[in-house]
Protein backbone atom coordinates (compact mmCIF):
# COMPACT_ATOMS: atom_id res chain seq x y z
CA UNK A 1 0.00 0.00 0.00
CA UNK A 2 1.30 3.15 -0.32
CA UNK A 3 1.18 6.07 1.73
CA UNK A 4 -2.16 7.81 2.31
CA UNK A 5 -2.68 11.36 0.58
CA UNK A 6 -2.92 13.59 3.32
CA UNK A 7 -6.54 15.28 3.63
CA UNK A 8 -6.51 18.69 2.21
CA UNK A 9 -7.85 21.50 4.85
CA UNK A 10 -11.61 22.14 4.53
CA UNK A 11 -12.43 25.70 4.61
CA UNK A 12 -15.98 26.94 5.75
CA UNK A 13 -17.17 29.54 3.67
CA UNK A 14 -21.02 31.38 4.87
CA UNK A 15 -23.09 32.10 1.64
CA UNK A 16 -25.27 34.82 1.64
CA UNK A 17 -28.02 35.98 -0.50
CA UNK A 18 -26.97 38.78 -2.21
CA UNK A 19 -28.02 39.18 -5.96
CA UNK A 20 -30.19 42.07 -6.62
CA UNK A 21 -33.49 39.99 -6.53
CA UNK A 22 -32.55 38.25 -3.86
CA UNK A 23 -32.86 34.76 -5.34
CA UNK A 24 -29.51 33.34 -5.62
CA UNK A 25 -26.41 32.52 -2.78
CA UNK A 26 -23.50 34.17 -4.64
CA UNK A 27 -19.64 34.14 -3.60
CA UNK A 28 -16.61 35.08 -6.05
CA UNK A 29 -14.83 32.64 -7.71
CA UNK A 30 -11.93 34.48 -7.02
CA UNK A 31 -12.04 33.17 -3.30
CA UNK A 32 -12.66 29.46 -4.29
CA UNK A 33 -10.19 29.60 -6.83
CA UNK A 34 -7.34 31.03 -4.50
CA UNK A 35 -8.64 28.58 -1.93
CA UNK A 36 -7.98 25.53 -4.31
CA UNK A 37 -4.62 27.09 -5.13
CA UNK A 38 -3.21 27.00 -2.22
CA UNK A 39 -4.29 23.06 -1.43
CA UNK A 40 -7.68 23.47 0.43
CA UNK A 41 -11.05 22.54 0.07
CA UNK A 42 -13.51 25.19 0.31
CA UNK A 43 -17.24 24.20 2.14
CA UNK A 44 -19.46 26.49 0.70
CA UNK A 45 -22.83 27.06 3.38
CA UNK A 46 -25.62 29.31 2.89
CA UNK A 47 -26.13 31.40 6.37
CA UNK A 48 -30.06 30.35 5.95
CA UNK A 49 -28.93 27.07 8.31
CA UNK A 50 -29.82 27.58 11.77
CA UNK A 51 -26.78 28.07 13.98
CA UNK A 52 -27.14 24.56 15.84
CA UNK A 53 -26.80 23.17 12.40
CA UNK A 54 -24.09 25.25 11.65
CA UNK A 55 -22.45 24.46 14.93
CA UNK A 56 -21.83 20.90 14.25
CA UNK A 57 -20.41 21.67 10.82
CA UNK A 58 -18.27 24.69 11.75
CA UNK A 59 -16.82 22.09 14.41
CA UNK A 60 -15.66 19.74 11.90
CA UNK A 61 -14.18 22.47 9.86
CA UNK A 62 -10.55 23.45 9.74
CA UNK A 63 -11.14 26.99 9.19
CA UNK A 64 -13.40 29.73 8.33
CA UNK A 65 -13.04 32.44 5.55
CA UNK A 66 -15.39 35.31 5.82
CA UNK A 67 -15.79 37.31 2.58
CA UNK A 68 -16.92 40.91 1.43
CA UNK A 69 -20.07 42.30 0.88
CA UNK A 70 -23.09 44.83 1.80
CA UNK A 71 -22.67 46.38 4.91
CA UNK A 72 -23.51 45.64 8.99
CA UNK A 73 -26.36 46.59 10.74
CA UNK A 74 -25.29 49.82 12.80
CA UNK A 75 -27.88 49.07 15.24
CA UNK A 76 -25.84 45.92 16.40
CA UNK A 77 -22.62 48.10 17.43
CA UNK A 78 -25.01 51.20 19.00
CA UNK A 79 -25.21 53.34 16.06
CA UNK A 80 -28.29 54.62 14.18
CA UNK A 81 -28.05 54.10 10.16
CA UNK A 82 -26.06 56.28 7.87
CA UNK A 83 -27.95 57.09 5.13
CA UNK A 84 -24.95 55.79 2.82
CA UNK A 85 -25.20 52.36 4.59
CA UNK A 86 -26.34 49.83 2.34
CA UNK A 87 -27.04 46.32 1.50
CA UNK A 88 -28.02 44.95 5.12
CA UNK A 89 -28.84 40.99 5.72
CA UNK A 90 -29.15 40.79 9.58
CA UNK A 91 -29.18 36.67 8.32
CA UNK A 92 -25.78 37.09 7.43
CA UNK A 93 -24.39 39.41 10.24
CA UNK A 94 -26.08 36.54 12.86
CA UNK A 95 -24.40 33.73 11.75
CA UNK A 96 -20.83 35.54 10.66
CA UNK A 97 -20.40 37.50 13.94
CA UNK A 98 -21.22 33.82 15.25
CA UNK A 99 -18.36 32.42 13.16
CA UNK A 100 -16.04 35.31 14.34
CA UNK A 101 -16.85 34.76 17.97
CA UNK A 102 -16.79 30.48 17.57
CA UNK A 103 -13.20 30.93 16.08
CA UNK A 104 -11.59 33.25 18.60
CA UNK A 105 -12.81 31.31 21.74
CA UNK A 106 -11.62 28.10 19.89
CA UNK A 107 -8.44 28.99 18.84
CA UNK A 108 -9.77 27.64 15.05
CA UNK A 109 -7.95 29.49 11.92
CA UNK A 110 -10.03 32.15 10.77
CA UNK A 111 -9.01 34.82 7.42
CA UNK A 112 -11.55 37.89 6.73
CA UNK A 113 -12.02 39.95 3.88
CA UNK A 114 -13.15 43.63 3.10
CA UNK A 115 -17.05 43.30 5.16
CA UNK A 116 -15.35 40.85 7.07
CA UNK A 117 -12.76 42.96 8.88
CA UNK A 118 -15.79 44.68 9.80
CA UNK A 119 -18.02 41.28 10.80
CA UNK A 120 -14.88 40.64 12.97
CA UNK A 121 -14.37 43.88 14.49
CA UNK A 122 -17.82 44.14 15.11
CA UNK A 123 -18.23 40.72 16.98
CA UNK A 124 -15.55 42.16 19.34
CA UNK A 125 -17.14 44.97 20.60
CA UNK A 126 -15.82 47.52 18.38
CA UNK A 127 -17.79 50.00 15.61
CA UNK A 128 -17.45 51.25 12.14
CA UNK A 129 -17.31 53.99 10.38
CA UNK A 130 -19.92 54.09 8.48
CA UNK A 131 -19.26 56.18 5.50
CA UNK A 132 -15.47 57.09 5.01
CA UNK A 133 -15.87 60.48 2.69
CA UNK A 134 -18.66 62.08 4.90
CA UNK A 135 -17.80 61.15 8.58
CA UNK A 136 -13.48 60.79 8.10
CA UNK A 137 -12.39 62.13 5.32
CA UNK A 138 -11.66 61.27 1.66
CA UNK A 139 -7.88 61.97 1.02
CA UNK A 140 -8.01 58.58 -0.69
CA UNK A 141 -10.18 57.19 -2.74
CA UNK A 142 -11.39 53.58 -1.01
CA UNK A 143 -14.01 53.07 -3.30
CA UNK A 144 -12.51 50.99 -6.39
CA UNK A 145 -16.04 50.75 -7.99
CA UNK A 146 -16.47 54.60 -7.66
CA UNK A 147 -13.55 55.17 -9.93
CA UNK A 148 -14.29 51.82 -12.25
CA UNK A 149 -10.92 50.66 -11.20
CA UNK A 150 -10.14 46.94 -12.02
CA UNK A 151 -10.66 44.34 -9.26
CA UNK A 152 -6.97 43.55 -9.55
CA UNK A 153 -6.37 47.37 -9.81
CA UNK A 154 -3.58 49.26 -7.07
CA UNK A 155 -5.55 51.81 -5.61
CA UNK A 156 -3.47 52.89 -2.80
CA UNK A 157 -0.66 51.57 -0.53
CA UNK A 158 -0.65 50.22 3.00
CA UNK A 159 1.88 50.21 5.39
CA UNK A 160 2.63 47.07 7.07
CA UNK A 161 3.75 47.06 10.51
CA UNK A 162 6.42 45.33 12.22
CA UNK A 163 6.28 42.16 13.88
CA UNK A 164 2.78 41.23 13.34
CA UNK A 165 1.65 38.02 11.48
CA UNK A 166 1.03 39.39 8.51
CA UNK A 167 4.49 40.66 8.54
CA UNK A 168 5.92 37.68 7.72
CA UNK A 169 4.20 37.40 4.38
CA UNK A 170 4.66 41.46 2.98
CA UNK A 171 7.79 42.31 5.55
CA UNK A 172 7.13 46.00 6.69
CA UNK A 173 6.59 48.72 5.08
CA UNK A 174 4.26 50.01 2.10
CA UNK A 175 1.95 47.10 -0.17
CA UNK A 176 -0.05 48.22 -3.09
CA UNK A 177 -3.61 47.18 -2.41
CA UNK A 178 -6.94 47.40 -4.57
CA UNK A 179 -9.87 48.87 -2.37
CA UNK A 180 -13.49 48.56 -2.66
CA UNK A 181 -15.32 49.97 0.57
CA UNK A 182 -16.77 52.57 2.10
CA UNK A 183 -16.80 51.74 5.48
CA UNK A 184 -14.02 50.89 8.02
CA UNK A 185 -12.73 50.51 11.50
CA UNK A 186 -13.58 52.76 13.66
CA UNK A 187 -13.40 52.00 17.72
CA UNK A 188 -10.98 49.00 17.74
CA UNK A 189 -12.96 45.36 18.92
CA UNK A 190 -11.09 43.66 22.37
CA UNK A 191 -8.28 41.70 21.47
CA UNK A 192 -7.29 43.15 18.53
CA UNK A 193 -4.04 44.92 17.76
CA UNK A 194 -4.03 47.18 14.00
CA UNK A 195 -1.33 45.60 11.73
CA UNK A 196 -1.79 48.02 9.14
CA UNK A 197 -3.30 51.21 7.58
CA UNK A 198 -3.23 53.38 4.04
CA UNK A 199 -1.49 56.73 4.60
CA UNK A 200 -4.77 58.29 6.02
CA UNK A 201 -5.17 56.59 8.62
CA UNK A 202 -7.60 53.59 7.73
CA UNK A 203 -7.86 50.48 9.43
CA UNK A 204 -6.42 48.02 6.54
CA UNK A 205 -5.30 44.90 8.89
CA UNK A 206 -5.77 43.57 12.21
CA UNK A 207 -4.64 40.27 14.27
CA UNK A 208 -5.65 38.97 17.57
CA UNK A 209 -2.15 37.87 19.02
CA UNK A 210 -1.33 34.89 20.70
CA UNK A 211 -3.59 32.92 18.49
CA UNK A 212 -3.21 30.02 15.74
CA UNK A 213 -4.26 32.38 12.72
CA UNK A 214 -7.14 35.52 13.24
CA UNK A 215 -6.13 37.87 10.70
CA UNK A 216 -8.35 40.26 8.54
CA UNK A 217 -7.68 42.69 5.75
CA UNK A 218 -9.97 45.42 4.21
CA UNK A 219 -8.94 44.87 0.78
CA UNK A 220 -9.81 42.01 -1.41
CA UNK A 221 -6.67 40.04 -1.85
CA UNK A 222 -8.69 36.77 -3.69
CA UNK A 223 -8.62 39.38 -6.75
CA UNK A 224 -5.18 39.92 -6.73
CA UNK A 225 -3.62 36.25 -5.79
CA UNK A 226 -3.44 35.22 -10.28
CA UNK A 227 -1.17 38.03 -10.94
CA UNK A 228 0.42 38.64 -7.22
CA UNK A 229 2.86 36.16 -5.61
CA UNK A 230 2.81 38.18 -2.14
CA UNK A 231 -1.37 38.07 -2.18
CA UNK A 232 -0.88 34.17 -2.71
CA UNK A 233 1.06 33.76 0.27
CA UNK A 234 -1.56 35.84 2.12
CA UNK A 235 -4.17 33.15 1.68
CA UNK A 236 -1.05 30.59 1.71
CA UNK A 237 -0.55 31.32 5.25
CA UNK A 238 -4.00 30.98 6.20
CA UNK A 239 -4.31 27.50 4.60
CA UNK A 240 -0.92 26.42 5.91
CA UNK A 241 -2.19 27.35 9.68
CA UNK A 242 -5.72 25.42 9.01
CA UNK A 243 -3.63 22.42 8.13
CA UNK A 244 -1.76 22.27 11.49
CA UNK A 245 -3.27 20.56 13.81
CA UNK A 246 -6.24 18.75 11.85
CA UNK A 247 -7.50 15.19 11.91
Amino acid sequence: MGTPHPRSPRILIPIPVQDAEKRRYTLGKSYIRSLIACGATPILLPTSLDHAIWRDLYAEADGVLLTGGGDIEPSVFGEDKHPTTDDINPERDDIEIALAQWTLKDDKPMFAICRGIQVVNVALGGSLIQDIPSQFGQNIEHRGSAVGAARDQVLHEVCIEPGARITGVFGPGNVGVNSFHHQAIKVLGDGLIVTSRAQDGIVESVEAPGHRYYLSVQWHPEEMTAGRADMLALFQSFVDASSNGKD
